[in-house]
């Protein structure tokens, strides 16, 4: 690989940690091609991608980005998981450590501005046990959306209170 692709490269992997909100560096080793694009599409699917790095230029490349506490780990095979939500390719990678044990969740990033969060593989799994962005924002609409339906069968619990009091009367009256 002559200078120029290696730079073009270097400035395409540092794009792409400085962008990342979420990322995940994963050992593949032994993985078949079938199993790595298995993995890619499942990946894809959750809007994540993975990039598979080649060590001396991903070390130059991590440099000054929030994903710097990474460049220790950069050893072997190593790939690159990334994507805006944490919580979905973390449940990708932790659902695949499971099914495919030659495949490993080394660490974890979380990114907010630019500072990172640095997680094991074992807060990885955590993460991977949280609600997707989808379900939170489910869950938060139906709190918000609970109150009103509350007032709305409080407000017509009345009415119903006084039709029931009224069939009551007019059965005691029909009835004597």
């Amino acid at each position: 690989m002559d200078r120029a692709t290696k730079e073009a490269l270097v400035a395409s992997m540092n794009e792409m940690f400085a962008k990342a909100q979420a990322g995940f560096l994963v050992d593949f080793r032994g993985l078949s091609v079938e199993d790595a694009n298995t993995l890619r599409r499942r990946l894809r699917d959750a809007s994540a991608q993975m990039r598979v790095l080649k060590n001396n230029l991903a070390k130059i490349a991590i440099k000054g980005t929030p994903f710097e506490e990474f460049s220790g780990d950069i050893i072997d095979t190593r790939a690159f998981v990334y994507a805006d939500d944490p919580v979905a390719p973390a449940k990708v990678v932790a659902a695949y450590q499971i099914e495919n044990k030659k495949f490993s969740v080394i660490a974890g990033m979380l990114v907010k501005g630019t500072v990172g969060q640095k997680l094991d593989g074992e807060g990885v799994k955590s993460l991977a046990t949280l609600p997707s962005r989808d379900e939170l924002i489910a869950q938060f609409l139906s709190m918000l959306q609970a109150p009103a339906s509350h007032l709305v069968r409080t407000l017509n619990e009345v009415p119903a209170s006084f039709a029931r009091t009224l069939s009551a009367l007019a059965e005691a009256r029909g009835a004597s």
